[in-house]
């Protein structure tokens, strides 16, 4: 009885990602069935160097985040220390950030030698992604009994034997679940790689634009898009089955109270410098054009001084940005609330849409973009044209976000609550304004910052959407860098201390006031 009124909250959900996902990665599928050869796709040498290299820049750039995530979450986890909010306040946001930007600051950062490297790839992932592995494994740490480690030094254990034999196992599956996420993310990686990658290094995702915008062969670029998906969505199945934290938020016990020791607190700089150094590089290089210092790149932007060959209306390009940020914002907030107290109550049918809201997370941008770039330039779905759609998919790919930052609190608010309130007279509609919207109001505000964040920074299925008109912030900044000349280059870095800063503005507000 409980499920007929509680599932029909999650039908706006399901509509959304059936609208978003479901209904064009069915039809992207069906297109490669149909006849497309995918044998000769296969065959061909940049295929193959895509595949190979998405694969191993993937595992390079996991295993990177892991060594410098690892001993980052135990410190984070385990200890209080002076500046602690704000260091996970920079884990919080490195995860949000738009990545054209990243790519951009890691461009501004790195000497010219290693532009366009495997290195400068990997060292951009690793900066994007050791949130992962902090808001992943961090929960399970920090929940370690004092009492275990201190009857293992009292047995004479050694700290290198207690962290094999007690810590690592405790936390093992966690740590697989955010190394999963991190291959996921960093094999898909689409903006980084188009921004540091170059002509010569592509992955399946920059290899699937290529062929489905460039060549003009959309069912080679279907047939390695359904490859994809069939591969990733098994590795993200394998991290959402064993998954013991959220994304988002990350509140601690009562952490220890001993000193954190010199060499830890000297790593923590080391890896704080590491969050701030590519944003500080960006800033300076905005302002840098060739060997001087100078404001051309921001007078471009700006539109004080025109520049030929540089055509671009930035006025036009962030309202834009915020337009569809605010539209997925309000779709994707309401859907994931009322979705959530649907999946709050864990009856079988309710888990099952639980982990069809998360599709759009699990696939990737690319891939969507190209599906719908297929399935809506048809009757009866002809309205690829409509500017609506991007906002659209924007929402469904910050949906599981909304869910994710809600489905705690709904479950922790106590059903006395609701009885008390029931009892003294109040309906359904007044409980939930009165009692529950204020409990959920901290959740609420993370779910709209980190939906406007992402939709901001959207650049995958943007590319494949977007019109000359409706052009957003992060498509404008890749074709700056795509451009040859020192001007293009700095205007482009100005964008994206732009779109870093009002991102960065939008997630720290919420966090400080309700994670910190």
């Amino acid at each position: 009885m409980r499920l007929r009124s509680t599932s029909p909250l999650a039908i706006p959900a399901v509509i959304l990602v059936l609208i978003a996902a479901v209904i064009p990665l069915i039809v992207l599928s069906a297109s490669v069935i149909s006849g497309a050869d995918v044998i000769s796709i296969w065959s061909k040498s940049s295929v193959q160097r895509a595949l190979i290299f998405s694969t191993w820049q993937a595992l390079l750039s996991t295993a990177l985040t892991i060594c410098l995530g690892l001993p980052t979450t135990w410190f984070l986890s385990r200890y209080e220390f002076f500046g602690r909010q704000v260091f996970m306040a920079l884990v919080t946001v490195t995860f949000v950030l738009p990545t054209v930007a990243v790519g951009a600051a890691f461009l501004a950062l790195l000497p010219k030698g290693l532009h366009h490297s495997t290195m400068a790839i990997v060292v951009a992932h690793a900066f994007f992604n050791i949130s992962i592995v902090v808001r992943t494994v961090g929960p399970r740490w920090n929940s370690v009994d004092d009492r275990l480690i201190d009857c293992a030094q009292t047995l004479g254990a050694s700290p290198l034997h207690i962290w094999q034999s007690i810590i690592l196992p405790l936390g093992k599956s966690a740590i697989l679940s955010s190394a999963a996420l991190t291959f996921f993310m960093c094999f898909t990686s689409y903006g980084i790689i188009s921004i540091l990658g170059g002509p010569g290094l592509a992955t399946l995702d920059i290899e699937i634009y290529r062929r489905a915008v460039q060549l003009g062969d959309l069912s080679g670029a279907a047939i390695l898009a359904v490859a994809q998906m069939l591969l990733i969505v098994t590795i993200f199945f394998i991290w959402s089955r064993g998954r013991t934290s959220e994304l988002i938020s990350f509140r601690s016990r009562t952490l220890n109270p001993q000193k954190l020791p010199l060499g830890p607190k000297c790593f923590l700089f080391g890896v704080a410098a590491f969050f701030v150094a590519p944003v500080l590089a960006l800033i300076a290089s905005s302002m840098r054009t060739g060997r001087s210092w100078s404001l051309t790149g921001w007078r471009v932007l700006l539109g004080i001084q025109n520049q030929k060959g540089i055509e671009i209306d930035t006025w036009q390009a962030m309202q834009t940005s915020a337009k569809y940020a605010l539209i997925a914002a309000g779709i994707a907030l309401p859907t994931g609330i009322a979705a959530t107290y649907a999946f709050s109550h864990r009856q079988s049918a309710n888990r099952q849409l639980s982990t069809l809201t998360i599709l759009p997370l699990a696939i990737s941008p690319v891939v969507i973009g190209l599906a719908i770039l297929i399935t809506y330039d048809f009757d009866p779905f002809d309205f690829r044209s409509s500017w609506l759609l991007i906002p659209i998919i924007h929402s469904a790919i910050a949906l599981p976000f909304v869910i994710r930052a809600a489905l705690p609190v709904v479950q922790g608010i106590p059903n006395d609550l609701r009885l008390a309130a029931a009892t003294l007279g109040a309906g359904s509609w007044r409980r939930l304004l009165t009692v529950e919207i204020p409990l959920l109001r901290p959740a609420i505000s993370t779910g709209f910052a980190f939906s406007l964040a992402m939709s901001l920074g959207e650049f995958g299925a943007t590319s494949f959407l977007t019109r000359r008109e409706s052009r957003t912030l992060p498509i404008i900044i890749a074709g700056l860098f795509g451009r040859a000349g020192e001007i293009p280059r700095a205007t482009g870095m100005a964008a994206s201390v732009v779109l870093i800063l009002v991102t960065a503005m939008i997630v720290l507000s919420v966090d400080r006031k309700s994670y910190s």
